[in-house]
């Protein structure tokens, strides 16, 4: 489907709406870290803790997406499919919510104000996805919100052994916030991920000498 582009939040019109429940994405290896990323640390606490402390606020529930117990969390396991995307199947299964925030476990910095202009555009009721995209039309397929109008389509994809992210969304109806909206919300820092050692450095940097941004950022 073509997507509806949204380059503002909405003021006016938007009504509330039950989007009450974020999930971390806590299932991958970590290869190129070298451990599991569920065993992040950043600024003397876990990646998971910090982001729990940032997201609580925010959701009535967290969930987390991972196929080994997580203690303090429901976790829940792949049953169908793996990776991203059987994640977000099962986070839109168990969600209480009509949608489900979704974050993943090496992204460490959550952006409140970034997450109640999404919230704006989800209101309205005219899209099944909302994200934002990378330079060149890739979807930013984290920090995002999807609705469970996505379950047949990903539910079809997943039993297909379909497991990319955006070739999915593209059948689903998706607005999409500007790179240049975005940026204004401080994006390099909220979509900042830790990959490699190299990366757990720069975000200590960032945590260490960044102030806190208007809208939310750390």
């Amino acid at each position: 489907m073509s997507p509806i582009d949204q380059s503002a939040p909405f003021e006016n019109g938007a009504k509330p709406f039950p989007a009450d429940t974020a999930l971390i994405l806590a299932g991958g290896r970590g290869l190129r870290m070298g451990y599991d990323k569920k065993r992040l640390a950043l600024g003397g606490k876990s990646v998971l803790e910090r982001l729990l402390e940032g997201l609580g606020p925010l959701f009535a529930k967290v969930l987390v997406s991972s196929n080994d117990p997580v203690p303090g969390l429901e976790a829940l396991p792949d049953t169908l499919g793996s990776g991203p995307l059987a994640g977000i199947y099962q986070g839109l299964l168990h969600s209480p919510s009509d949608w489900l925030y979704v974050i993943a476990c090496d992204m460490p910095f959550v952006n409140p104000g970034y997450i109640a202009h999404l919230r704006s555009i989800v209101a309205l009721g005219a899209c099944d996805v909302c994200l934002t995209s990378r330079q060149g039309g890739r979807y930013e397929p984290f920090n995002a919100f999807y609705s469970k109008n996505c379950l047949n389509v990903i539910k079809e994809a997943l039993e297909r052994g379909e497991y990319k992210i955006q070739p999915v969304v593209d059948r689903l109806r998706v607005a999409v916030i500007p790179p240049e909206i975005a940026k204004t919300f401080g994006s390099e820092t909220m979509f900042f991920n830790i990959n490699r050692p190299g990366d757990l450095d720069r975000a200590e940097a960032r945590l260490r000498d960044a102030p806190p941004g208007p809208k939310g950022d750390p």
